[in-house]
Order: C-alpha cells, then sequence, then structure tokens
C-alpha cells in the first residue's frame, strides 16, 4: 500500500465517522478495511472514540460555585488594578498641583536646600495620606458586612 492510498483511506475513515462520505466512497472504504485487518481495528477504535466524545456531557456547576468564583479571581484582580491606577493617578494630579503651588518657593536660590527638602517632604506626606484615606474612607463605604448574606 502506497502512501497515497493510506492518506486516501484515513480521510474515508474520518469521513465515514463524521458522515460525510459518499456511497461511492462508503464502497470504496468497505472494500479497504476488508483488506487490511489493522485498519479495520483503527476504524472501530475512531468510531468508538466518536461515540463516547458525543455522548460525555459536561456536568454544570452549582449555583454557588459560579457565585463564588465571580467573587474571587476577577473581582479581586478589578479592583486591585482599579485601586492602583486611581492611587497613581491621584498622587500625580496632587503632585503636579503642589508643584504649581510651591514652584516659586522651591526655584528659589536664596531658600535653603534642606528647607526646601522639608516643604517636599511635608508635601509629598500630605499628599499621600489625603490619598490613602479618601481610599479608605470609599472602601470603608461600600464594604458592607453582611452584604452576602441571603436571607
Amino acid at each position: 500500500m502506497s502512501i497515497y492510498d493510506s492518506e486516501r483511506i484515513r480521510q474515508l475513515m474520518m469521513a465515514s465517522i463524521d458522515g460525510e462520505n459518499t456511497l461511492d466512497e462508503e464502497v470504496e472504504l468497505k472494500q479497504y478495511l476488508l483488506q487490511n485487518r489493522e485498519l479495520a481495528e483503527e476504524y472501530q477504535q475512531l468510531k468508538n472514540l466518536k461515540k463516547m466524545t458525543t455522548q460525555t456531557k459536561m456536568k454544570e456547576p452549582a449555583p454557588e460555585l459560579w457565585d463564588s468564583y465571580s467573587q474571587t479571581l476577577f473581582t479581586k484582580m478589578e479592583r486591585g488594578i482599579g485601586w492602583i491606577l486611581f492611587t497613581v493617578g491621584a498622587l500625580v494630579l496632587l503632585f503636579y498641583g503642589a508643584w504649581l503651588v510651591f514652584s516659586d518657593l522651591l526655584t528659589d536660590p536664596a531658600l535653603a536646600w534642606w528647607l526646601k527638602g522639608a516643604i517636599i517632604a511635608v508635601t509629598a506626606g500630605t499628599i499621600i495620606l489625603l490619598v490613602s484615606l479618601v481610599r479608605e474612607r470609599m472602601y470603608m463605604n461600600k464594604h458592607e458586612r453582611y452584604k452576602d448574606v441571603i436571607r
């Protein structure tokens, strides 16, 4: 049997299993299978595999599983990314606003470097604490202790 014949037989076998062969192709396949026992066994195994895969049904997960899934993976990821973006954006805007307010003072050559550093430290600390406080208040207002309790 040539490589072409072997390929042809396998194509006929797959098409037969999928119900795509014509009557002539089915007759041709049956002749090949009668001549070659190994191919007949392979064809039977493929038919059995097709039967098993079409009869297999996936079990639907319980609604409780979906509820816990949605509350864990994606929700936590989305909220974490959201908080990071909110915090970075707020810090950038507030630092830019502070720079606009204090730029004349900080670029004054008559002011000592340590005084400039202290002004920057106090301003940066205030901005970071303000953003942290706003984030905490927003979280506490949205986080209800008994939200997931079903009556």
